[in-house]
């Protein structure tokens, strides 16, 4: 369910930011099951595996935009380990017989365009946890810890045929256009800026 796959990011450099621990926080989605937000910890590795087997066919392909049986552990590994100030992790738990189960996860991490002041952004949730608010909640976290991070664009890669997503995308104010030389794939980006407006509510 995490991963920064692809060649590992070179820190760039942007104005400094101080980073703080990341409160946990429960939220109660719209079917009325509660779940709790929280920064990635070391170990939660078993439980994101877990959570990648879960995952469909169709689900892996729409998160990785290729088909994937597996989590490179060099990935899993960067992503268990976000660098202060430049990667964040956020995994969504709920409880469960052997503790947890992690039912959504989103992270960034820097862009690789030339824009130090970019970030790039992937979100997952499990198929049962779908169109409750989840999604809404984790990207909503995502981008004001970006914004305290010093970063001023979040954006990231969706499938053209991924429109529950993109309606999400749109809701929240992300500009969509083609993404330069992939087909059937969109970049859907958001400024930072501070006094953004807050975004309109969809449940995905």
């Amino acid at each position: 369910m995490i991963s920064t796959d692809g060649p590992e990011t070179v820190p760039r450099a942007r104005p400094a930011a101080t980073r703080s621990r990341c409160r946990p926080r429960r939220v109660r989605l719209r079917d009325g099951r509660d779940v709790t937000l929280r920064e990635i910890r070391e170990t939660d590795e078993s439980e994101i595996l877990e959570a990648f087997e879960r995952l469909s066919d169709e689900s892996r392909y729409s998160r990785f935009l290729q088909h994937k049986k597996r989590i490179d552990p060099a990935a899993l590994e960067r992503g268990l380990h976000p660098r202060a100030g430049l990667d964040f992790v956020l995994v969504a738990t709920t409880p469960a017989e052997d503790g947890i189960d992690i039912v959504g996860a989103a992270q960034y991490l820097p862009s690789q365009s030339t824009d130090a002041r970019a970030c790039e952004f992937a979100v997952t949730v499990a198929e049962d946890w779908r169109r409750n608010g989840l999604a809404t909640a984790l990207i909503s976290r995502l981008v004001r810890r970006a914004r305290r991070d010093g970063y001023e664009t979040i954006e990231g890669r969706v499938l053209a045929s991924n429109l529950p997503m993109l309606a999400l995308a749109h809701d929240m104010r992300f500009d969509v256009e083609p993404a330069t030389g992939e087909a059937g794939t969109l970049l859907v980006r958001r400024a930072l800026a501070a006094g953004t407006a807050p975004a309109r509510r969809r449940y995905a």
